[in-house]
């Protein structure tokens, strides 16, 4: 498991583990999950931005005497969870993907917890919708492992998010592969001219050709162990400051540089699209701000304004 995963799998452990015991030892909690005393504690810092809402009175709330540590409100995580139909379908379809990915144990969690959710809905989860679901999803899945198999090219239609446009390209494929919970498909892109990795759930559309894959002899196939995204040293490098509750940033993506600011967390890092910046930014209300490049930063303000000016039109 990566390291995000592992975070969020005590994060999703730690509330009840706490709640339990009452008033818990934060170095007994510690050394309970494996980690260090500082780390612990910022994971349950974590905590007050996890909730039901964005509301202040609907987020988790802690208390931290010396070295013990109490919830004081638990988010509503002690209340029986109660389904809509849409909700129970909803989960239903995450969960029969999680027990369809390579490696799920048999019997597992995930399978336990969709057979409640069936048991429980009955005649009000609409199993049909869900398997047609399931399987507009699969498409992908089983059309990329056939192309790999075969060794055949594949006609694509992709949507990037960090430009935020489609793309049609054809694309020979390398590998079929899953990292944290998503399938991708690494392969040779005609139009770039160079190995890409493409999310299958960003598919828009794909059919596979009456021809063989063309991948040239000498690839190596990308090395995915330390993540999806490896920046290179030609991506751009950019200066970002993170405020309170975006500290995450300098953990989840790979930082050339992090140092402790006022209020804030600097880091440097490289990025393969100026997009993404902007995006992280406007997400962030506020809490990120880029600092260098200059013009982007320039750009980052320009798309901001053009964003609240489009607001006030309306």
């Amino acid at each position: 498991m990566t390291d995000t995963g592992d975070k969020v799998s005590r994060l999703l452990a730690l509330v009840p583990y706490v709640l339990n015991k009452g008033v818990a030892s934060i170095s007994e909690t510690a050394n309970t999950f494996g980690i260090g005393e500082d780390q612990l504690r910022k994971e349950l810092e974590m905590l007050w931005l996890c909730g039901r809402s964005s509301g202040p009175e609907d987020l988790i709330d802690l208390m931290f005497e010396g070295d013990t540590v109490s919830v004081t409100y638990d988010g509503g995580l002690s209340r029986p969870l109660k389904l809509t139909a849409t909700e129970a379908m909803t989960l239903a379809v995450a969960l029969r993907t999680l027990t369809d990915l390579p490696g799920a144990i048999e019997g597992g969690s995930a399978e336990r917890a969709l057979s409640k959710i069936e048991t429980a809905a009955g005649q009000h989860l609409d199993t049909a919708a869900v398997d047609i679901r399931l399987a507009g999803q699969d498409r992908w899945l089983s059309l990329a492992q056939h192309a790999v198999a075969d060794k055949r090219a594949i006609d694509l239609h992709y949507y990037s998010a960090t430009r935020d446009e489609s793309t049609h390209r054809v694309v020979d494929p390398i590998s079929v592969f899953h990292a944290d919970g998503l399938a991708y498909l690494e392969a040779w892109c005609r139009r770039a001219e160079g190995i890409r990795i493409f999310r299958l759930d960003r598919f828009e559309d794909a059919t596979l050709l009456d021809e063989p894959a063309r991948v040239p002899a000498d690839l190596t196939p990308t090395d995915v162990s330390a993540g999806v995204y490896r920046p290179a040293p030609e991506h751009l490098l950019v200066e970002l400051s993170l405020g309170a509750g975006w500290e995450w940033v300098s953990e989840y993506y790979p930082c050339e540089s992090t140092s402790p600011a006022e209020h804030s967390l600097r880091v440097t890092l490289r990025v393969a699209e100026p997009a993404w910046v902007s995006a992280l930014v406007r997400r962030s209300g506020g809490a990120v701000r880029v600092l260098a490049p200059e013009w982007l930063a320039r750009g980052v303000r320009s798309d901001a304004a053009q964003a609240l000016a489009a607001y006030g039109e309306q």
